[in-house]
């Protein structure tokens, strides 16, 4: 019992104060290393080798897109190797009048950017490489891919990967979701609290296959997207859910204001 109520008070904590490492007995500070608790945990991808364990570190916002949208491809044998470019809010938007850039464009010196390399802590199969740039925005970070496929694939297998995820939303530049601030709009207008977009949001209409090769892009909302994972990382850790699937689907219909209610919407607009 004590076990599941630390756990409980650390959820609230790591929600409010974005610490995405959390332990039993300690509550770690944002942005830990893998290091710190020899494991990093992604839902859809790894969720059993988090069972009954001490602690996992919950991987940032950008490493967690990076491995709902890749896992959904390796999943459906189409994954070979995949470079992206991911371009970064400079701030948050509650901080906004206390640091950040205007004005200019900050590519990060060191290549690969760390979300490539965290992202293979979780699963080290993964071939990724990325790169990343601040920009002078606080809304969302956006990335582009480039991925090789293991074959000459379509487009709908494609889109079939990854719609086979529950936390990945599609969208079209057709509904009036052309930017970051149209698709926050979206979230505010279902509301969703604070406007919070928990899913990965891909432009369907934009993603692009030309033989053996795919390009797409996608929005992250950094405030909303680890909620879920942190969600299934508690139950994974307590052992109170043995089952990564159903684990997801509590998180998404109980505890994220119903995912699985986003493309349908969609779908409307268009």
């Amino acid at each position: 019992m004590k076990k599941s109520i630390q756990l409980i008070i650390l959820l609230f904590v790591s929600i409010l104060f974005g610490a995405y490492s959390f332990h039993l007995l300690l509550n770690y500070k944002p942005g830990e290393k893998h290091e710190t608790t020899r494991h990093s945990f992604s839902a859809e991808n790894n969720y059993g080798t988090a069972l009954n364990r001490d602690s996992t570190r919950v991987v940032s916002c950008n490493t967690t897109s990076i491995l709902r949208t890749l896992t959904a491809l390796k999943n459906a044998g189409l994954l070979l190797k995949v470079r992206g470019t991911l371009l970064r809010r400079a701030t948050d938007p509650w901080e906004s009048h206390l640091d950040g850039i205007m004005n200019t464009l900050v590519p990060e010196k060191v290549i690969p950017s760390h979300q490539g390399p965290d992202a293979q802590y979780v699963d080290p199969t993964l071939n990724v490489i990325t790169a990343a740039v601040k920009v002078p925005e606080t809304l969302s970070h956006l990335h582009y891919w480039n991925v090789q496929l293991t074959r000459k694939a379509s487009k709908e297998e494609v889109l079939d990967a990854f719609k086979r995820s529950s936390r990945i939303a599609m969208i079209e530049y057709s509904q009036g979701l052309s930017a970051n601030n149209t698709v926050k709009e979206l979230m505010l207008a279902l509301n969703r609290p604070y406007g919070d977009m928990y899913e990965v949001a891909l432009w369907e209409d934009m993603l692009k296959v030309v033989d053996d090769e795919l390009f797409y892009a996608y929005l992250v909302d950094n405030q909303a997207l680890v909620i879920p994972e942190t969600i299934d990382a508690i139950r994974a850790l307590t052992g109170i859910e043995k089952d990564a699937l159903k684990s997801i689907q509590k998180t998404n219909i109980k505890c994220t204001g119903c995912l699985a209610k986003v493309t349908p919407v969609l779908n409307e607009t268009g």
